[in-house]
């Protein structure tokens, strides 16, 4: 059975990169996909095993983990995409989301790349304490944060804040490689020189396709920059982009696709600046990244509880056990449930709690309005009554 689930799971990335990678994206990239025309094994939440290829130190508080298959299985992604760690920390195993920042183009290998923070238990364990050579279990690729593949010319900007340029880099070395049409120019803010994440290979890629036009340009924003610095200066908030833009002088900018990752203050700022010169909504994307952890505190309710899932194709109840998810529970009864990175992190798992009351893990990737809907995620839900609730 394992084979046969991982089988199902090779088939299923092998067509989500081919449909993205050929323009027949779908709407968004594995959401769609993770809805199969059978319902899903048991297993389907059962992670990859891989082995740390090479630990790549960035700055001093980032590393990129490159990872392959020990079987010589191919490891198939979008570029953006992001892939779900279950990392054994003490006695525990925790689960954080990471992107992709190596090319999409590169079938044998993925790297991620971990920033530490301070408070961050798989981050310091990742950054410190990982070494070639150790297995690390993998869920995924998961997200939609990918451009739709292009064979015109076009403009992509990518804006990225501190570790938000990792799947930005693996959008710029995908589509450099992949479409020469396809420029692309990249706005990156940080505090000071010494955290700026790949910052020779930026400076090696910029070289490599430079022309007239160029085919790929950055600039760069310090908060804390050193003496004769030439790049941006201050935080990167919506003025600073807009005068970075204005540098590059590039008239597409107003029809360009935007890709923005960063801290939520920067993104906020920038698409109300992008809004403000005229970029249409549809033309931005933004990548949200969370970490759920366990609801500390919160009862999760002492017995099983019954839920119904109201489907297009009719009503299915299932009974969750004190303790499990309600996507876990779905999927173990063979209910064909839409879920990507399983930790709440990207929102594909999303659904309307119509009756009842649940507990989720935080934090998640929901709004402010989704909550207000009563909307949550079924794969950190954890139901402490009867409930319903409507699948899309």
């Amino acid at each position: 059975m394992a084979i046969v689930a991982r089988l199902r799971s090779l088939r299923r990335d092998l067509a989500a990169v081919a449909a993205t990678l050929s323009g027949r994206q779908a709407p968004p990239p594995l959401a769609a996909a993770a809805r199969t025309s059978a319902p899903p094994p048991a297993s389907a939440l059962t992670p990859r095993r891989l082995r740390v290829a090479r630990i790549v130190r960035e700055t001093s508080d980032a590393v990129s983990v490159v990872l392959e298959d020990p079987t010589g299985a191919p490891i198939q992604f979008a570029p953006g995409q992001f892939f779900t760690l279950h990392v054994r920390v003490g006695d525990e195993v925790l689960k954080r989301a990471y992107s992709a920042s190596s090319s999409a183009l590169d079938r044998e290998r993925v790297a991620v790349t971990v920033k530490r923070v301070h408070d961050g238990r798989v981050s310091r364990h990742v950054v410190g304490h990982l070494h070639e050579g150790d297995a690390i279990d993998v869920l995924g690729p998961s997200g939609a944060f990918t451009p739709v593949a292009a064979r015109e010319p076009r403009l992509l900007v990518l804006v990225g804040g501190g570790s938000g340029i990792t799947p930005l880099s693996s959008i710029a070395r995908t589509l450099l490689a992949s479409e020469p049409g396809t420029r692309v120019a990249l706005v990156y803010g940080n505090y000071a020189l010494e955290d700026v994440i790949f910052k020779d290979a930026l400076d090696d890629l910029a070289s490599e396709h430079a022309g007239d036009p160029a085919r790929f340009r950055v600039r760069h924003v310090l908060q804390q920059p050193p003496p004769e610095w030439a790049g941006g200066a201050g935080l990167l908030d919506g003025d600073r982009l807009a005068r970075e833009l204005d540098a590059f002088g590039d008239p597409d900018l107003a029809s360009a696709e935007y890709f923005l990752c960063g801290p939520a203050p920067m993104m906020a700022g920038a698409r109300a600046a992008l809004e403000a010169r005229g970029v249409a909504p549809s033309r931005i994307r933004e990548e949200r990244f969370v970490s759920a952890h366990a609801a500390g505190g919160l009862s999760a309710g002492a017995a099983s509880q019954e839920v119904t899932l109201r489907m297009r194709d009719g009503e299915r109840r299932i009974v969750v056990a004190a303790g499990r998810t309600v996507l876990e529970t779905a999927l173990d009864a063979g209910v064909d449930m839409p879920f990507s990175c399983a930790v709440g992190g990207c929102g594909t798992c999303r659904v309307r709690l119509s009756a009842g009351s649940v507990v989720m893990d935080e934090p998640n990737c929901l709004s402010t309005g989704e909550r207000a809907e009563r909307y949550v995620l079924a794969c950190v839900s954890r139901p402490t009554s009867p409930c319903t609730l409507d699948v899309p």
